[in-house]
């Protein structure tokens, strides 16, 4: 049985994801709550597979308890439960400040209860859900700040097309990365056919790859903005003024 812990300050949203939950074979929602305090006080006894969070709450956002469950040290014994996140907002910052924070997936509100389900199901398995607005706002980011390596730059990859079965063909799966935190070529193809709206089978076989190889080029994107991330807060925290 798949657990699932819901933070949702929306009653009427909550009870639509719960019974979409409870509804779906397998899976179960095991707790519920509306605020920040009381996620943080049940979240150690329910244990939950999935954490499925919104960002706007009455007491914070939602991206607090998410950093906070990311970056729990093992050594104490904490779990860490796959975090999805499913809110209204869908601006650029907002969802590259969650994904930056440890978010697994994250999921706009509106879409159907089979949509949800199925995202659900894919963090559970260790990939990261994506829909295509969220696709737009990561090209975006890279594009912006130059997170991509020279094998995207020199494949002739347009920035208006993605190149066919025929295309993909003759180009390596995946160049070497100049560093841990750049963003390949072939993720970049994928990430652009997702925005394109294609989903993991239509974008495996344009690519002439597998389902699960697009679930971990997305969830490698993540990875990449996470540590990126990580290692901004770490230079500046290293950083000392001259005075002290």
């Amino acid at each position: 049985m798949l657990n699932v812990y819901l933070v949702e300050d929306d009653p009427l949203v909550s009870q639509h994801v719960r019974d979409a939950l409870n509804d779906a074979p397998g899976m179960r929602c095991v707790g519920h709550a509306s605020r920040l305090a009381d996620a943080r006080n049940e979240l150690p006894q329910c244990r939950p597979d999935v954490l499925l969070s919104d960002l706007g709450l009455p007491d914070g956002d939602g991206t607090e308890l998410i950093g906070e469950l990311s970056h729990a040290p093992a050594s104490e014994g904490v779990w860490h439960p796959h975090i999805l996140v499913f809110s209204v907002f869908g601006d650029e910052a907002r969802v590259i400040h969650a994904i930056e924070a440890g978010a697994d997936g994250y999921f706009l509100k509106g879409c159907t209860s089979d949509e949800l389900v199925r995202a659900v199901e894919q963090a559970a398995r260790g990939e990261s859900p994506i829909s295509p607005a969220i696709a737009r706002h990561l090209l975006k980011r890279f594009r912006d700040d130059g997170y991509s390596d020279s094998s995207f730059r020199d494949s002739g990859f347009s920035q208006d097309t993605v190149p066919g079965a025929s295309a993909t063909a003759t180009m390596d799966l995946e160049a070497p990365s100049r560093s841990e935190h750049e963003v390949s070529a072939r993720e970049h193809q994928v990430l652009r056919l997702v925005a394109q709206g294609y989903v993991s089978e239509e974008i495996a076989e344009r690519l002439l790859t597998t389902p699960r190889a697009v679930a971990t080029h997305v969830r490698d994107v993540y990875r990449k903005l996470q540590l990126g991330q990580r290692s901004r807060v770490a230079g500046k925290a290293n950083t000392r003024p001259s005075w002290a």
